[in-house]
Protein backbone atom coordinates (compact mmCIF):
# COMPACT_ATOMS: atom_id res chain seq x y z
CA UNK A 1 0.00 0.00 0.00
CA UNK A 2 2.77 2.25 1.35
CA UNK A 3 4.77 1.69 -2.38
CA UNK A 4 1.71 2.26 -4.54
CA UNK A 5 0.68 5.67 -2.64
CA UNK A 6 4.58 6.99 -2.94
CA UNK A 7 4.28 5.81 -6.93
CA UNK A 8 1.11 7.33 -7.44
CA UNK A 9 2.50 10.52 -6.04
CA UNK A 10 5.09 11.03 -8.44
CA UNK A 11 2.72 12.06 -11.11
CA UNK A 12 1.41 15.16 -11.42
CA UNK A 13 -1.76 14.17 -11.85
CA UNK A 14 -2.20 12.84 -8.64
CA UNK A 15 -0.21 15.37 -6.82
CA UNK A 16 -2.51 18.36 -8.22
CA UNK A 17 -5.77 16.12 -7.24
CA UNK A 18 -4.22 15.86 -3.64
CA UNK A 19 -3.73 19.82 -3.69
CA UNK A 20 -7.25 20.88 -5.19
CA UNK A 21 -8.64 18.50 -2.50
CA UNK A 22 -6.75 20.11 0.42
CA UNK A 23 -7.46 23.47 -0.95
CA UNK A 24 -11.47 23.22 -1.43
CA UNK A 25 -11.70 21.30 1.91
CA UNK A 26 -9.27 23.68 3.32
CA UNK A 27 -11.24 26.27 2.19
CA UNK A 28 -14.67 25.19 2.55
CA UNK A 29 -13.51 23.96 6.62
CA UNK A 30 -11.47 27.70 7.48
CA UNK A 31 -15.17 29.33 6.05
CA UNK A 32 -17.12 27.28 8.24
CA UNK A 33 -14.49 28.02 10.95
CA UNK A 34 -14.69 31.60 10.12
CA UNK A 35 -18.34 32.07 9.70
CA UNK A 36 -18.97 30.08 13.01
CA UNK A 37 -16.82 32.52 14.50
CA UNK A 38 -18.60 35.01 12.97
CA UNK A 39 -22.03 34.44 14.41
CA UNK A 40 -20.29 33.76 17.65
CA UNK A 41 -18.50 36.98 18.20
CA UNK A 42 -21.87 38.92 16.80
CA UNK A 43 -23.96 37.11 18.90
CA UNK A 44 -21.31 38.32 21.77
CA UNK A 45 -21.66 41.85 20.62
CA UNK A 46 -25.05 41.78 20.42
CA UNK A 47 -25.42 40.19 23.30
CA UNK A 48 -23.21 43.10 24.86
CA UNK A 49 -24.31 45.65 23.32
CA UNK A 50 -27.76 44.59 24.86
CA UNK A 51 -25.99 44.89 28.28
CA UNK A 52 -25.02 48.19 27.83
CA UNK A 53 -28.36 49.17 26.77
CA UNK A 54 -29.53 47.88 30.25
CA UNK A 55 -26.77 49.24 32.22
CA UNK A 56 -27.58 52.66 30.39
CA UNK A 57 -31.79 51.78 31.46
CA UNK A 58 -30.88 51.04 34.72
CA UNK A 59 -28.61 54.18 35.28
CA UNK A 60 -31.85 56.09 33.56
CA UNK A 61 -34.03 54.09 36.13
CA UNK A 62 -31.97 55.50 39.08
CA UNK A 63 -31.79 58.68 38.32
CA UNK A 64 -35.48 58.44 37.92
CA UNK A 65 -35.81 57.39 41.22
CA UNK A 66 -33.14 59.90 42.84
CA UNK A 67 -35.12 62.60 40.90
CA UNK A 68 -38.88 61.33 42.33
CA UNK A 69 -37.33 61.30 45.86
CA UNK A 70 -35.76 64.29 45.35
CA UNK A 71 -39.04 66.08 44.86
CA UNK A 72 -40.78 64.03 47.67
CA UNK A 73 -38.28 66.04 49.54
CA UNK A 74 -38.99 69.10 48.07
CA UNK A 75 -42.65 68.84 48.15
CA UNK A 76 -42.41 68.06 51.84
CA UNK A 77 -40.59 71.32 52.40
CA UNK A 78 -42.96 73.17 50.81
CA UNK A 79 -45.82 71.97 52.54
CA UNK A 80 -44.06 72.41 56.11
CA UNK A 81 -45.33 75.62 55.76
CA UNK A 82 -48.93 74.68 55.67
CA UNK A 83 -48.74 72.73 58.79
CA UNK A 84 -48.32 75.87 60.59
CA UNK A 85 -45.51 74.33 63.24
CA UNK A 86 -48.33 72.05 64.48
CA UNK A 87 -46.41 68.34 64.95
CA UNK A 88 -49.93 66.60 64.12
CA UNK A 89 -50.54 68.08 60.84
CA UNK A 90 -46.98 67.74 59.50
CA UNK A 91 -47.41 63.71 60.72
CA UNK A 92 -50.43 63.83 58.92
CA UNK A 93 -48.72 65.34 55.65
CA UNK A 94 -45.72 62.78 56.21
CA UNK A 95 -48.27 59.54 56.22
CA UNK A 96 -50.37 60.64 52.79
CA UNK A 97 -46.61 61.63 51.23
CA UNK A 98 -45.91 57.61 52.55
CA UNK A 99 -49.04 55.91 50.87
CA UNK A 100 -48.83 58.17 48.02
CA UNK A 101 -44.99 56.59 47.23
CA UNK A 102 -45.52 53.32 49.41
CA UNK A 103 -43.93 51.07 46.60
CA UNK A 104 -40.31 53.09 46.38
CA UNK A 105 -40.07 54.10 49.71
CA UNK A 106 -40.06 51.98 53.17
CA UNK A 107 -40.46 54.96 55.49
CA UNK A 108 -40.94 59.13 55.41
CA UNK A 109 -40.75 60.70 58.76
CA UNK A 110 -38.80 63.77 60.55
CA UNK A 111 -35.77 63.46 62.49
CA UNK A 112 -36.08 65.84 65.75
CA UNK A 113 -33.05 66.95 67.42
CA UNK A 114 -33.20 64.51 70.37
CA UNK A 115 -33.56 61.83 67.93
CA UNK A 116 -37.04 60.86 68.24
CA UNK A 117 -39.34 61.34 65.14
CA UNK A 118 -42.52 61.85 63.46
CA UNK A 119 -42.99 59.15 61.02
CA UNK A 120 -45.36 58.39 58.10
CA UNK A 121 -45.01 54.95 58.49
CA UNK A 122 -48.04 52.87 60.74
CA UNK A 123 -45.37 51.73 62.55
CA UNK A 124 -42.88 54.63 63.22
CA UNK A 125 -45.73 56.59 64.20
CA UNK A 126 -46.09 54.92 67.66
CA UNK A 127 -42.60 53.62 68.00
CA UNK A 128 -40.69 56.74 67.86
CA UNK A 129 -38.39 56.84 70.49
CA UNK A 130 -34.86 58.59 70.41
CA UNK A 131 -32.32 56.34 68.83
CA UNK A 132 -28.52 56.46 68.57
CA UNK A 133 -28.46 55.21 65.41
CA UNK A 134 -30.41 58.23 63.40
CA UNK A 135 -27.49 60.78 64.83
CA UNK A 136 -25.49 60.01 61.42
CA UNK A 137 -28.28 60.72 59.56
CA UNK A 138 -29.48 64.00 61.44
CA UNK A 139 -25.61 65.16 61.09
CA UNK A 140 -25.46 64.48 57.54
CA UNK A 141 -28.37 66.73 56.66
CA UNK A 142 -26.65 69.47 58.30
CA UNK A 143 -23.61 68.94 57.07
CA UNK A 144 -24.27 70.00 53.77
CA UNK A 145 -24.38 73.88 54.04
CA UNK A 146 -26.17 74.92 50.99
CA UNK A 147 -29.50 72.73 52.22
CA UNK A 148 -29.60 69.68 49.46
CA UNK A 149 -30.38 66.56 49.72
CA UNK A 150 -27.75 64.39 51.08
CA UNK A 151 -27.14 60.45 50.95
CA UNK A 152 -26.59 58.02 52.92
CA UNK A 153 -24.32 54.91 52.92
CA UNK A 154 -26.64 51.73 52.83
CA UNK A 155 -26.71 50.37 56.36
CA UNK A 156 -29.36 47.90 58.43
CA UNK A 157 -32.38 50.27 59.67
CA UNK A 158 -34.44 49.21 62.52
CA UNK A 159 -37.54 49.29 61.01
CA UNK A 160 -36.75 49.67 57.03
CA UNK A 161 -34.32 46.83 56.99
CA UNK A 162 -31.46 47.47 54.39
CA UNK A 163 -32.13 50.37 53.24
CA UNK A 164 -30.36 54.33 52.20
CA UNK A 165 -31.67 57.33 53.53
CA UNK A 166 -32.06 60.72 51.68
CA UNK A 167 -32.10 63.24 54.35
CA UNK A 168 -32.95 67.41 53.85
CA UNK A 169 -32.19 69.71 56.52
CA UNK A 170 -35.73 71.24 57.63
CA UNK A 171 -36.16 74.25 60.14
CA UNK A 172 -40.35 73.61 62.02
CA UNK A 173 -42.14 74.45 64.61
CA UNK A 174 -38.96 76.39 66.03
CA UNK A 175 -36.75 73.25 66.17
CA UNK A 176 -33.83 72.36 63.47
CA UNK A 177 -35.25 68.69 61.98
CA UNK A 178 -33.99 66.95 59.30
CA UNK A 179 -36.46 65.36 56.38
CA UNK A 180 -35.32 61.37 56.01
CA UNK A 181 -36.59 59.03 53.82
CA UNK A 182 -35.90 55.45 53.43
CA UNK A 183 -35.68 54.10 50.01
CA UNK A 184 -37.61 50.12 49.49
CA UNK A 185 -34.58 48.49 47.94
CA UNK A 186 -36.29 45.22 47.77
CA UNK A 187 -38.72 46.91 45.41
CA UNK A 188 -36.00 48.96 43.21
CA UNK A 189 -33.84 45.42 43.06
CA UNK A 190 -37.39 43.94 42.01
CA UNK A 191 -37.68 46.35 39.57
CA UNK A 192 -33.81 46.62 38.01
CA UNK A 193 -34.14 42.63 37.62
CA UNK A 194 -37.16 42.76 35.67
CA UNK A 195 -35.38 45.31 32.78
CA UNK A 196 -32.65 42.93 32.96
CA UNK A 197 -34.76 40.08 31.97
CA UNK A 198 -31.84 37.59 31.19
CA UNK A 199 -30.57 34.60 32.92
CA UNK A 200 -26.69 35.30 31.93
CA UNK A 201 -26.80 39.06 32.54
CA UNK A 202 -26.81 40.02 36.46
CA UNK A 203 -27.28 43.60 37.76
CA UNK A 204 -25.67 44.95 41.23
CA UNK A 205 -25.07 48.39 42.87
CA UNK A 206 -22.34 48.93 44.86
CA UNK A 207 -21.56 52.32 46.63
CA UNK A 208 -17.75 53.60 46.45
CA UNK A 209 -16.79 51.38 49.54
CA UNK A 210 -17.86 48.35 48.24
CA UNK A 211 -21.04 47.84 50.03
CA UNK A 212 -24.21 46.33 48.39
CA UNK A 213 -27.25 48.47 47.52
CA UNK A 214 -28.23 46.11 45.46
CA UNK A 215 -27.08 42.49 45.02
CA UNK A 216 -26.86 40.28 42.09
CA UNK A 217 -29.79 37.48 41.86
CA UNK A 218 -29.78 33.68 40.81
CA UNK A 219 -25.99 34.20 39.81
CA UNK A 220 -23.87 31.12 40.27
CA UNK A 221 -20.44 32.91 40.36
CA UNK A 222 -20.84 36.23 42.93
CA UNK A 223 -22.06 36.07 46.30
CA UNK A 224 -23.13 38.92 48.87
CA UNK A 225 -21.49 38.26 52.61
CA UNK A 226 -22.61 40.83 55.11
CA UNK A 227 -23.20 43.25 52.20
CA UNK A 228 -19.82 42.94 50.48
CA UNK A 229 -20.01 41.55 47.32
CA UNK A 230 -17.26 38.29 46.92
CA UNK A 231 -16.71 36.44 43.61
CA UNK A 232 -13.85 33.17 44.85
CA UNK A 233 -11.55 35.26 47.78
CA UNK A 234 -11.53 38.84 46.26
CA UNK A 235 -13.73 41.47 47.12
CA UNK A 236 -16.17 43.66 45.05
CA UNK A 237 -13.83 46.71 45.98
CA UNK A 238 -11.34 45.47 43.45
CA UNK A 239 -14.17 46.27 40.72
CA UNK A 240 -14.52 49.32 41.53
CA UNK A 241 -10.83 49.99 41.71
CA UNK A 242 -10.71 48.92 37.93
CA UNK A 243 -9.89 51.97 35.68
CA UNK A 244 -11.88 50.57 32.68
CA UNK A 245 -15.43 51.14 32.02
CA UNK A 246 -15.72 47.42 30.40
CA UNK A 247 -13.20 44.42 31.19
CA UNK A 248 -12.84 40.45 31.68
CA UNK A 249 -12.26 38.97 35.15
CA UNK A 250 -11.87 34.81 35.54
CA UNK A 251 -14.26 33.93 38.27
CA UNK A 252 -14.86 30.04 39.14
CA UNK A 253 -12.94 29.17 36.30
CA UNK A 254 -15.33 31.42 33.78
CA UNK A 255 -14.34 34.44 31.91
CA UNK A 256 -17.07 37.15 33.25
CA UNK A 257 -17.85 40.17 31.21
CA UNK A 258 -18.09 42.99 33.84
CA UNK A 259 -19.36 46.30 32.39
CA UNK A 260 -19.82 49.67 35.40
CA UNK A 261 -20.98 53.10 35.05
CA UNK A 262 -20.91 55.88 37.97
CA UNK A 263 -24.10 57.54 38.72
CA UNK A 264 -23.29 61.11 38.88
CA UNK A 265 -26.11 62.07 41.18
CA UNK A 266 -26.21 59.17 43.71
CA UNK A 267 -22.16 58.07 42.75
CA UNK A 268 -23.13 54.73 42.78
CA UNK A 269 -21.41 52.18 40.79
CA UNK A 270 -23.85 50.42 38.47
CA UNK A 271 -22.22 46.60 37.36
CA UNK A 272 -23.95 44.82 34.95
CA UNK A 273 -22.04 40.81 34.74
CA UNK A 274 -22.48 39.02 31.79
CA UNK A 275 -21.27 35.29 31.69
CA UNK A 276 -22.61 34.09 27.98
CA UNK A 277 -24.09 31.20 29.90
CA UNK A 278 -26.98 31.24 27.35
CA UNK A 279 -24.54 32.27 24.19
CA UNK A 280 -22.41 28.70 25.16
CA UNK A 281 -25.95 26.88 24.58
CA UNK A 282 -26.44 28.14 21.38
CA UNK A 283 -23.13 27.55 19.73
CA UNK A 284 -23.53 24.36 20.92
CA UNK A 285 -26.53 23.83 18.87
CA UNK A 286 -24.93 25.43 16.03
CA UNK A 287 -22.36 22.20 16.20
CA UNK A 288 -24.37 19.88 14.87
CA UNK A 289 -24.94 21.99 11.29
CA UNK A 290 -21.45 22.79 10.84
CA UNK A 291 -20.28 19.19 10.83
CA UNK A 292 -23.09 18.54 8.39
CA UNK A 293 -21.54 21.35 6.22
CA UNK A 294 -18.15 19.96 6.44
CA UNK A 295 -19.20 16.29 5.69
CA UNK A 296 -20.54 18.07 2.64
CA UNK A 297 -17.44 20.21 1.59
CA UNK A 298 -15.56 17.02 1.66
CA UNK A 299 -17.52 15.44 -1.19
CA UNK A 300 -17.26 18.63 -2.41
CA UNK A 301 -13.62 18.09 -2.30
CA UNK A 302 -13.14 14.87 -3.71
CA UNK A 303 -15.42 15.84 -6.94
CA UNK A 304 -13.77 19.16 -7.49
CA UNK A 305 -10.10 17.93 -6.98
CA UNK A 306 -10.92 15.06 -9.53
CA UNK A 307 -12.21 17.53 -12.12
CA UNK A 308 -9.44 20.09 -11.93
CA UNK A 309 -6.53 17.28 -11.73
CA UNK A 310 -8.07 15.75 -15.03
CA UNK A 311 -8.36 19.82 -16.57
CA UNK A 312 -5.06 20.81 -16.28
CA UNK A 313 -2.27 17.47 -16.38
CA UNK A 314 -2.24 17.59 -20.39
CA UNK A 315 -1.09 21.81 -20.09
CA UNK A 316 0.88 20.59 -17.15
CA UNK A 317 3.15 18.09 -18.72
CA UNK A 318 3.43 19.94 -21.76
CA UNK A 319 5.37 22.81 -19.93
CA UNK A 320 7.21 20.17 -18.02
CA UNK A 321 8.95 18.77 -21.21
CA UNK A 322 9.72 22.12 -21.99
CA UNK A 323 11.45 23.15 -18.43
CA UNK A 324 13.53 20.92 -18.96
CA UNK A 325 14.80 21.13 -21.97
CA UNK A 326 15.90 24.94 -20.02
CA UNK A 327 17.17 22.56 -16.91
CA UNK A 328 19.43 21.09 -19.65
CA UNK A 329 20.93 24.45 -20.72
CA UNK A 330 18.92 24.77 -24.12
CA UNK A 331 18.73 29.00 -23.37
CA UNK A 332 16.46 29.19 -26.97
CA UNK A 333 13.83 26.83 -26.23
CA UNK A 334 10.02 28.58 -27.10
CA UNK A 335 6.66 27.10 -25.87
CA UNK A 336 5.01 28.29 -28.38
CA UNK A 337 1.16 28.12 -27.68
CA UNK A 338 -2.14 28.77 -29.75
CA UNK A 339 -4.43 28.90 -25.74
CA UNK A 340 -5.30 32.41 -24.62
CA UNK A 341 -6.25 31.00 -21.36
CA UNK A 342 -3.53 31.62 -17.91
CA UNK A 343 -1.49 28.38 -19.55
CA UNK A 344 -1.22 30.51 -22.78
CA UNK A 345 -0.28 33.29 -20.35
CA UNK A 346 1.99 31.32 -18.67
CA UNK A 347 3.65 30.45 -21.60
CA UNK A 348 4.06 33.49 -23.16
CA UNK A 349 5.55 34.98 -19.94
CA UNK A 350 7.93 32.22 -19.75
CA UNK A 351 8.88 33.11 -23.35
CA UNK A 352 9.38 36.54 -22.68
CA UNK A 353 11.57 35.34 -19.43
CA UNK A 354 14.20 33.45 -21.05
CA UNK A 355 13.97 36.69 -23.86
CA UNK A 356 15.32 38.73 -20.40
CA UNK A 357 17.68 36.20 -18.73
CA UNK A 358 19.63 36.04 -22.06
CA UNK A 359 19.69 39.83 -22.16
CA UNK A 360 21.25 39.44 -18.34
CA UNK A 361 23.63 37.19 -19.03
CA UNK A 362 24.93 39.57 -21.89
CA UNK A 363 25.10 42.51 -19.72
CA UNK A 364 26.44 40.39 -16.90
CA UNK A 365 29.31 39.79 -19.25
CA UNK A 366 29.73 43.33 -20.89
CA UNK A 367 29.56 44.53 -16.97
CA UNK A 368 32.43 41.86 -15.66
CA UNK A 369 34.54 43.04 -19.13
CA UNK A 370 34.26 46.93 -18.05
CA UNK A 371 34.74 46.22 -14.91
CA UNK A 372 38.12 44.26 -15.21
CA UNK A 373 39.38 47.06 -17.71
CA UNK A 374 38.73 49.67 -14.83
CA UNK A 375 40.38 47.48 -12.46
CA UNK A 376 43.75 46.49 -14.49
CA UNK A 377 43.72 51.06 -15.28
CA UNK A 378 43.76 51.03 -11.48
CA UNK A 379 46.98 49.02 -11.87
CA UNK A 380 48.49 49.94 -14.37
CA UNK A 381 48.07 54.25 -13.12
CA UNK A 382 50.20 52.73 -9.71
CA UNK A 383 53.16 51.89 -12.08
CA UNK A 384 52.62 54.86 -14.41
CA UNK A 385 56.22 55.72 -15.61
CA UNK A 386 56.09 59.57 -15.45
CA UNK A 387 54.95 59.47 -11.77
CA UNK A 388 58.13 57.01 -10.99
CA UNK A 389 60.21 58.97 -12.87
CA UNK A 390 59.28 62.62 -11.05
CA UNK A 391 60.02 61.00 -7.96
CA UNK A 392 62.93 59.31 -8.42
CA UNK A 393 64.02 62.79 -9.88
CA UNK A 394 62.67 64.82 -6.64
CA UNK A 395 64.68 62.26 -4.80
CA UNK A 396 67.87 62.72 -6.98
CA UNK A 397 66.88 66.81 -6.03
CA UNK A 398 66.88 66.14 -2.85
CA UNK A 399 70.25 64.75 -2.23
CA UNK A 400 71.59 67.27 -4.35
CA UNK A 401 70.11 70.24 -2.24
CA UNK A 402 71.57 67.86 0.39
CA UNK A 403 68.16 67.86 2.14
CA UNK A 404 69.22 64.29 3.28
CA UNK A 405 66.39 63.72 6.11
CA UNK A 406 63.93 63.62 3.72
CA UNK A 407 65.30 61.02 1.28
CA UNK A 408 64.28 57.73 3.48
CA UNK A 409 60.90 59.04 4.23
CA UNK A 410 60.17 59.63 0.91
CA UNK A 411 61.49 56.31 -0.50
CA UNK A 412 59.37 54.60 2.49
CA UNK A 413 56.25 56.66 1.24
CA UNK A 414 57.06 55.27 -2.82
CA UNK A 415 57.40 51.80 -1.55
CA UNK A 416 53.92 52.02 0.59
CA UNK A 417 52.51 53.33 -2.27
CA UNK A 418 53.12 50.58 -4.73
CA UNK A 419 53.25 47.98 -2.40
CA UNK A 420 49.35 49.21 -1.76
CA UNK A 421 48.59 49.32 -5.45
CA UNK A 422 50.37 45.86 -7.14
CA UNK A 423 51.57 43.74 -3.88
CA UNK A 424 47.98 43.48 -2.20
CA UNK A 425 45.66 44.83 -5.19
CA UNK A 426 41.84 43.69 -4.51
CA UNK A 427 38.63 45.36 -5.08
CA UNK A 428 38.19 46.61 -1.06
CA UNK A 429 40.04 48.42 1.26
CA UNK A 430 39.43 50.17 4.89
CA UNK A 431 39.15 53.73 4.68
CA UNK A 432 42.58 53.77 7.02
CA UNK A 433 44.24 51.93 4.26
CA UNK A 434 43.11 54.67 1.87
CA UNK A 435 43.84 57.46 4.24
CA UNK A 436 47.52 55.87 4.30
CA UNK A 437 47.88 56.06 0.64
CA UNK A 438 46.39 59.75 0.33
CA UNK A 439 49.17 60.62 2.93
CA UNK A 440 51.71 59.27 1.15
CA UNK A 441 50.88 60.60 -2.45
CA UNK A 442 50.47 63.99 -0.33
CA UNK A 443 54.01 63.92 1.10
CA UNK A 444 55.86 63.03 -2.01
CA UNK A 445 53.96 65.76 -4.27
CA UNK A 446 54.92 68.67 -1.66
CA UNK A 447 58.34 67.48 -1.92
CA UNK A 448 58.74 67.10 -5.43
CA UNK A 449 56.65 70.60 -6.05
CA UNK A 450 58.46 72.08 -3.00
CA UNK A 451 55.34 73.14 -1.93
CA UNK A 452 52.86 72.99 1.30
CA UNK A 453 49.62 70.65 0.75
CA UNK A 454 47.84 71.28 4.05
CA UNK A 455 46.44 68.20 4.48
CA UNK A 456 43.57 68.08 6.96
CA UNK A 457 41.40 64.61 7.83
CA UNK A 458 37.58 64.61 9.84
CA UNK A 459 37.32 60.94 9.82
CA UNK A 460 35.16 59.22 13.49
CA UNK A 461 36.80 56.11 14.29
CA UNK A 462 34.51 54.04 13.96
CA UNK A 463 35.24 54.38 10.67
CA UNK A 464 38.09 53.62 10.00
CA UNK A 465 37.60 49.98 9.53
CA UNK A 466 34.80 50.66 6.99
CA UNK A 467 35.06 49.15 3.58
CA UNK A 468 35.46 50.94 0.37
CA UNK A 469 37.04 50.48 -3.45
CA UNK A 470 40.53 50.59 -3.07
CA UNK A 471 42.09 53.46 -5.03
CA UNK A 472 39.12 55.51 -4.59
CA UNK A 473 40.37 58.71 -2.56
CA UNK A 474 43.78 59.29 -4.33
CA UNK A 475 42.95 59.58 -7.73
CA UNK A 476 40.65 62.45 -6.76
CA UNK A 477 43.60 64.17 -4.60
CA UNK A 478 45.78 63.80 -7.68
CA UNK A 479 43.27 65.95 -9.51
CA UNK A 480 42.76 68.26 -6.42
CA UNK A 481 46.72 68.63 -7.33
CA UNK A 482 46.98 69.11 -10.57
CA UNK A 483 43.99 70.51 -11.39
CA UNK A 484 42.76 72.62 -8.64
CA UNK A 485 45.81 74.20 -7.82
CA UNK A 486 47.61 74.14 -10.81
CA UNK A 487 50.09 71.24 -11.31
CA UNK A 488 51.47 72.34 -7.62
CA UNK A 489 52.14 76.07 -8.90
CA UNK A 490 49.99 77.09 -5.54
CA UNK A 491 50.06 75.78 -2.38
CA UNK A 492 46.33 74.90 -0.69
CA UNK A 493 44.50 72.83 1.86
CA UNK A 494 43.29 69.40 0.90
CA UNK A 495 41.00 68.40 3.44
CA UNK A 496 39.37 64.50 3.49
CA UNK A 497 36.17 63.61 5.59
CA UNK A 498 33.92 60.86 5.70
CA UNK A 499 30.36 60.55 7.73
CA UNK A 500 27.84 58.40 8.32
CA UNK A 501 24.29 59.45 6.59
CA UNK A 502 21.39 56.99 7.22
CA UNK A 503 22.00 53.95 5.19
CA UNK A 504 25.26 55.41 3.53
CA UNK A 505 28.92 56.05 4.30
CA UNK A 506 30.22 59.42 2.56
CA UNK A 507 33.32 60.54 2.02
CA UNK A 508 34.26 64.00 0.85
CA UNK A 509 37.49 65.36 -0.48
CA UNK A 510 37.77 69.13 -0.66
CA UNK A 511 40.60 72.02 -2.24
CA UNK A 512 40.74 75.23 -2.31
CA UNK A 513 42.19 75.74 -5.52
CA UNK A 514 40.36 77.63 -8.87
CA UNK A 515 37.50 75.48 -9.05
CA UNK A 516 35.12 75.12 -12.29
CA UNK A 517 31.81 76.59 -13.86
CA UNK A 518 28.79 74.18 -13.24
CA UNK A 519 29.35 73.31 -17.19
CA UNK A 520 32.37 72.23 -16.53
CA UNK A 521 31.15 70.32 -13.89
CA UNK A 522 28.73 68.24 -15.85
CA UNK A 523 31.34 67.20 -18.04
CA UNK A 524 33.40 65.73 -15.60
CA UNK A 525 31.05 62.67 -14.98
CA UNK A 526 30.64 62.19 -19.10
CA UNK A 527 32.84 59.93 -21.04
CA UNK A 528 34.14 60.13 -24.66
CA UNK A 529 36.69 58.38 -27.16
CA UNK A 530 39.03 60.94 -27.15
CA UNK A 531 38.23 61.78 -22.98
CA UNK A 532 38.66 57.99 -22.18
CA UNK A 533 42.13 57.40 -24.13
CA UNK A 534 43.34 60.50 -22.44
CA UNK A 535 42.09 59.30 -19.09
CA UNK A 536 43.92 55.47 -19.76
CA UNK A 537 47.22 57.55 -20.63
CA UNK A 538 47.90 59.91 -17.66
CA UNK A 539 45.49 58.92 -14.95
CA UNK A 540 42.19 57.96 -13.20
CA UNK A 541 39.58 60.12 -14.18
CA UNK A 542 36.48 61.03 -11.88
CA UNK A 543 33.87 59.23 -14.85
CA UNK A 544 36.23 55.62 -14.08
CA UNK A 545 35.76 55.91 -9.98
CA UNK A 546 32.06 56.12 -10.34
CA UNK A 547 31.78 53.93 -12.91
CA UNK A 548 33.76 51.25 -10.54
CA UNK A 549 31.37 52.43 -7.52
CA UNK A 550 28.79 51.62 -9.99
CA UNK A 551 29.48 48.54 -10.81
CA UNK A 552 30.40 47.18 -7.47
CA UNK A 553 27.49 48.88 -5.68
CA UNK A 554 24.91 49.42 -8.31
CA UNK A 555 22.48 52.62 -7.80
CA UNK A 556 21.95 55.08 -5.62
CA UNK A 557 25.70 54.89 -4.67
CA UNK A 558 29.10 56.38 -7.12
CA UNK A 559 30.64 59.91 -6.74
CA UNK A 560 28.94 63.86 -7.19
CA UNK A 561 31.06 66.73 -7.17
CA UNK A 562 30.15 70.62 -6.64
CA UNK A 563 32.51 73.47 -7.65
CA UNK A 564 32.80 77.38 -7.97
CA UNK A 565 35.21 79.49 -10.03
CA UNK A 566 38.17 80.54 -7.47
CA UNK A 567 36.61 78.70 -4.41
CA UNK A 568 37.68 74.75 -4.73
CA UNK A 569 35.96 71.94 -5.54
CA UNK A 570 34.08 69.01 -3.19
CA UNK A 571 33.92 65.67 -4.28
CA UNK A 572 31.28 63.42 -2.62
CA UNK A 573 31.75 59.55 -2.77
CA UNK A 574 29.26 58.06 -1.04
CA UNK A 575 29.30 54.04 -0.13
CA UNK A 576 26.53 51.90 1.34
CA UNK A 577 26.89 51.48 4.68
CA UNK A 578 25.61 48.16 6.86
CA UNK A 579 25.90 45.53 8.76
CA UNK A 580 27.00 42.62 6.51
CA UNK A 581 29.30 45.40 4.15
CA UNK A 582 28.25 43.07 0.78
CA UNK A 583 29.34 44.59 -2.38
CA UNK A 584 27.52 43.64 -6.30
CA UNK A 585 30.87 42.02 -6.84
CA UNK A 586 31.14 39.96 -3.75
CA UNK A 587 27.54 38.31 -4.31
CA UNK A 588 27.54 37.95 -7.89
CA UNK A 589 31.20 35.73 -7.42
CA UNK A 590 29.74 33.65 -4.61
CA UNK A 591 26.33 33.18 -6.73
CA UNK A 592 26.75 29.72 -8.72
Amino acid sequence: MRHWILKRFQHISFRLFLVCFVFVLGSESILSALSYRYIKNEITSSQLDQAKQLLVKEEEYIDLYFLLVQNTLAQLSSSAESWRNDLEMAQAGLEIVYRDNAIMLTDVYLIRKDLSILGGNVVTKVLNDPRPERDPLYQMAYANKFGAVAISEPYRGFFSGWTVTFTKSLAFAGEPMALAVDLNLSALQERLQHIGGSTDLQLSILDTKGNVILEPTGSKLLSVVDHRLRFGERDGLELIQNKEDVFLERINGNQVTIMKSINPRTKWIVFAFYDGSSLLATLKRMETYFIGLLLLGLVLSVVTAAFVARMIRKPVYYLIRKISQVKDGDLNVSIGTKRRDEFGELAETFDDMLGRIRTLIEHVNQGERKKKELELQVLHSQINPHFLYNTLGSISNVVAFGRYQQVDPMIEALISILEYGITDFSDHATVEQELRNVKDYIYIQSIRYDCKFEFRQDIPEELLQHPVLRMALQPIVENAIFHGYSGGRRSGAIRLSARRQEDMLLVEIEDEGKGMTPEQVDRLLLTSPARASFERRKRIGLYNIHQRILLNYGEPYGLSVHSEPDRGTRVTLSFPFDGSQETIGDRERSEP
